[in-house]
């Protein structure tokens, strides 16, 4: 009887530990799409009077790679340089609207965004780290390709 028991307790307890994770998950993986690099694009497009279904596609084509790769090599961006999310964004929507596509494993883009966003000539260290940046986002690129 007391191995019946237990089996029952531990069957309630798992059911109870993972019937209230899964509602977490799915929550978070809502979350993650609506906070996805094309909906933040498309986002910045509406809120510069761009209608929300074109922008939405103006935003899906500026990604020529896989979005969640994509978004991991922005955030690489980010982190390193330390510039923000809604700057890098607002100047996504620039170039969606002019139906460019953005690679974050060229020196040459990372470049042109950089000078861009910060509106000067950049020093030897932030050229570096460019250089550094775009490595690493080729070298992620390759790998997941």
């Amino acid at each position: 009887m007391t191995t019946k028991r237990i089996l029952t307790l531990t069957l309630l307890a798992t059911t109870l530990t993972l019937g209230a994770a899964v509602p977490r998950e799915l929550n978070a993986t809502v979350k993650q799409r609506s906070n996805s690099i094309s909906n933040q694009i498309a986002t910045t497009l509406y809120n510069r009077g761009i209608e929300m279904d074109k922008a939405q596609e103006l935003s899906t084509n500026i990604i020529n790679v896989d979005e969640e790769l994509f978004s991991f090599m922005v955030q690489t961006y980010s982190n390193e340089t330390g510039i923000q999310l809604e700057e890098i964004y607002h100047e996504l929507g620039k170039l969606a609207l002019s139906q460019k596509s953005a690679d974050f494993s060229s020196y040459a883009f990372l470049l042109k965004l950089s000078q861009t966003i910060k509106k000067e000539h950049l020093t030897t260290t932030e050229l570096e780290l460019i250089g550094n940046i775009s490595t690493k986002n080729q070298i992620i690129y390759k790998a997941f390709v």
